[in-house]
């Protein structure tokens, strides 16, 4: 985005992203608890703007995030180690969460131990050199782009992450480290609107898209 703040931070609609993206979560019955990890500068921005301002009673601790998302991730698993038995992890520039994907995240995980929100790939999709040059069309029949949430027994995924960090390894995604064991991860239908604010572009179809969802409430 080519910005100073972090994005999750800026007004959509006039309230910071991350409260759209954690209100879901606030909804989720099976979620308990909710762990945003940011950067140590605007913990207090968070608690005050965003988790108090908005009502978000699930949120036991803002944590300090680490350099990294995957060091992110792993200060929330420590946070949580011995006392939970499923983890959901979503990323904070995914606002539009429905309620329901994130049941059925947490009901995968519940039967499978690793799941993964995604959708299969409906563009044509070709390796390009780095000049420029078209080298080949992939066959895009099993080819998913994956999206967040995912989830997992917390056994898996912190043995996954610590095993990743002692071997040095950093997975582009937490599914990935679960692979790295062996493991089998689940792909579970994601959808559209899950979209991750990561250009302008995105950002004005995220605008879009909440003065769709709001026009649909009026009565």
């Amino acid at each position: 985005m080519g910005l100073e703040r972090p994005k999750v931070f800026l007004p959509l609609g006039g309230v910071p992203l991350l409260a759209f993206t954690l209100q879901p979560f606030e909804a989720c019955p099976q979620v308990d608890e909710i762990l945003p990890l940011v950067p140590e500068e605007e913990i207090a921005f968070c608690q005050e703007e965003i988790i108090r301002r908005q009502g978000l009673k699930k949120v036991s601790q803002t944590l300090a995030g680490g350099k990294e998302r995957s060091d992110s991730v792993f200060r929330g698993l420590q946070a949580i180690e011995g006392r939970a038995d499923l983890v959901i992890i979503h990323d904070g520039a995914r606002p539009f969460v429905s309620t329901d994907l994130i049941e059925r995240a947490i009901e995968g995980a519940k039967q499978w131990g690793a799941v993964v929100a995604a959708l299969p790939t409906w563009e044509t999709v070709k390796e390009v050199s780095a000049a420029g040059e078209v080298i080949r069309t992939i066959d895009r029949q099993h080819l998913w782009m994956i999206q967040t949430p995912q989830a997992f027994t917390f056994s898996l995924i912190w043995k996954a992450y610590r095993e990743a960090r002692e071997a040095g390894f950093q997975g582009t995604d937490d599914a990935t480290l679960v692979e790295r064991m062996g493991f089998p991860v689940r792909a579970i239908e994601g959808s559209r609107f899950n979209l991750k604010i990561t250009t302008p572009e995105d950002w004005r179809l995220a605008e879009a898209i909440l003065q769709m969802r709001e026009g649909i409430r009026e009565p």
